[in-house]
């Protein structure tokens, strides 16, 4: 029972990171999805969390038309970081730079095939991209701020457990 109470909190957060008042994309959603293995070293628990909460909280923010190419990115983190999972500060930080880059690629490619506002040639993927740029610029930010910050979580809890045993 406690785990679910624990799966069910860790969902609210990430949804109530999304609906309240944030700069665009600096959320903790990405530096979460790095960490859920930390939590539970379980593939499903890895998809099925973060694909809850976008979905709950994509009913209060509104559906849109792009939101598998919001999702598709959402899944290949969360394999890339349960696969890559360790508690290195190294291959944390490898996930925090490489995982909004991620995002970032997927989810404006995706803006461009269905964007009318784009030309349906090069010119207009390199222009949906730089007009990205700033949502990439904090969810990078936020990303690394968030990893950092869980991973000094992490380890504070992992001194205090060896520091009682």
């Amino acid at each position: 029972m406690h785990y679910l109470k624990g799966i069910i909190f860790l969902i609210f957060l990430l949804v109530l990171s999304r609906i309240i008042p944030h700069p665009p994309n600096f959320t903790p959603i990405l530096a979460g999805l790095i960490f859920l293995p930390f939590i539970k070293k379980d593939i499903s628990f890895s998809v099925i969390v973060p694909l809850s909460a976008m979905l709950i909280s994509d009913f209060f923010i509104g559906m849109h038309s792009l939101m598998l190419w919001t999702y598709i990115p959402i899944l290949v983190i969360s394999f890339i970081s349960y696969y890559f999972y360790e508690t290195r500060i190294k291959r944390v930080g490898a996930l925090a730079i490489s995982s909004p880059v991620i995002f970032f690629v997927i989810s404006n490619f995706g803006v461009w095939l269905n964007s009318a506002s784009y030309s349906n040639d090069l010119d207009g993927l390199i222009a949906c991209y730089i007009n990205a740029i700033p949502f990439y610029a904090n969810s990078a930010v936020a990303c690394i701020l968030f990893s950092l910050a869980f991973y000094a979580a992490i380890a504070l809890a992992k001194k205090n457990n060896t520091a009682v045993s």
